[in-house]
């Protein structure tokens, strides 16, 4: 048997062996937080910067297709230059501000608001296409039957560009959620134009992708995104106004 000496120098060893394992299981946990942390933080980021990428494409594609009609248009530029026009009103405006970024048109017939936006909602991101409506007897269930049918065709497409995209197919990347039909919306208000609304999410991985090839993203979103859903709207509205 031990003696007292025996029995202290035993729990000795046994209480320095906990303060040890205690000290090993501190350190583990000092050096795995940080790298967590870091991890973390270098994922914000990355999707800060993707989304900022993606943004400014957004802002290109009103900007481009605000240049491309102005012609047609009185705008802010040509009124200032020509004095024979200062007592009319602007025909085409464009906007970038915290609401997204918009073209409006107004003139004769033509009286709507394009935007395009997107956000973080739900560890989603979301890119938006909207559009508001004047036209009082406007058809919108036809507007939302003619875009899904569009997308169900359009969406099996492959994406022909960027190069590590081209195996998967539209619908994978932009995804209608959380059903087709729930990704169409309408925002009735009173006294006030309503707004139609197309929602597209995606994952965090591929919109690391379209932040890192703008103009890849550019051609995809105004293509796949934008054009289907003007082109709709257009056809849909000179039926009800008609």
């Amino acid at each position: 048997m031990k003696g007292n000496n025996g029995l202290r120098e035993d729990s000795s060893i046994l209480l320095l062996q906990q303060n040890q394992a205690s000290l090993l299981l501190c350190s583990t946990c000092s050096t795995m937080m940080p790298d967590q942390g870091t991890h973390m933080g270098r994922k914000k980021s990355e999707e800060a910067l993707a989304h900022e990428a993606i943004e400014q494409v957004l802002a290109q594609i009103i900007d481009e297709w605000y240049e491309r009609v102005a012609p047609h248009y009185l705008t802010q530029e040509r009124l200032s230059t020509n004095r024979s026009t200062e007592k009319r009103e602007e025909e085409l405006k464009r906007f970038h501000d915290e609401k997204g970024h918009r073209i409006k048109f107004n003139k004769d017939e033509l009286d709507f608001t394009y935007g395009l936006r997107s956000y973080w909602e739900d560890e989603q991101y979301t890119i938006e296409i909207s559009v508001n409506n004047k036209v009082e007897n406007f058809d919108y269930d036809d507007f939302q039957r003619r875009l899904l049918s569009h997308y169900r065709k359009a969406g099996q497409q492959g994406v022909p560009t960027p190069y590590e995209l081209r195996s998967y197919s539209y619908q994978e990347i932009f995804r209608l959620e959380p059903n087709p039909e729930e990704a169409f919306s309408v925002e009735r208000r009173e006294e006030k134009a309503d707004i139609m609304r197309f929602s597209f999410r995606v994952s965090d991985q591929f919109t690391r992708n379209l932040g890192s090839h703008p103009l890849s993203s550019r051609q995809l979103i105004e293509n796949y995104c934008v054009s289907p859903f003007r082109s709709i709207y257009a056809r849909v509205y000179r039926r009800s106004s008609s």
